[in-house]
């Protein structure tokens, strides 16, 4: 082989090497789904009031979780991710992916203002949705976090949900 031979080889490992540990580094993975606007909006503190932050902080933090039952144990165990990722007042949105599953992402405020000017009646009105790509680290109970703000798009669509029997609100 020339030394020619060896340098391409030798860079083409190395390329090789450094795609397959970037694309599995910590679970990463590209998720793409529409923006979904739910009735519920519960995922974090993001814009509540003191009193109902202090109040649950103060039920997660202190409750005796061998009396609790397996619900209200998953809602404390999303709660401690949450804590633990430092997310607990960090805004989100739903995506329902292609599958019909719905996941919240968490995001910077940053990437998170981007997705907050599409309005949901806009949208309707107008036969759109918002098409989101985005780079996420899973947290695992339908939660993850966002590495990577990939694309934000308008396009034709139906939004969702389109059920008005209760007030849905925008993201803010």
């Amino acid at each position: 082989m020339t030394h020619r031979s060896i340098t391409l080889l030798y860079s083409i490992c190395i390329l090789f090497f450094l795609f397959t540990c970037n694309q599995k580094r910590e679970g990463n993975k590209i998720v793409e789904g529409d923006l979904y606007y739910s009735w519920l909006h519960i995922g974090s503190f993001h814009n509540e009031p003191d009193s109902i932050i202090e109040k649950v902080k103060l039920y997660a933090d202190t409750v005796n979780r061998k009396l609790v039952d397996s619900d209200n144990l998953k809602l404390l165990a999303m709660y401690d991710i949450l804590k633990k990722e430092d997310l607990l007042s960090k805004p989100f949105i739903d995506l329902r992916l292609d599958t019909d599953s719905i996941i919240k992402i968490y995001f910077t405020t940053d990437d998170y203002d981007k997705i907050k000017i599409y309005k949901r009646q806009d949208l309707v009105d107008t036969k759109k949705k918002i098409r989101i790509k985005v780079q996420v680290r899973d947290l695992g109970f339908g939660m993850a976090l966002s590495i990577k703000l990939l694309s934000v798009i308008k396009i034709d669509g139906r939004t969702q949900p389109q059920d008005n029997k209760w007030k849905i609100e925008d993201y803010q």
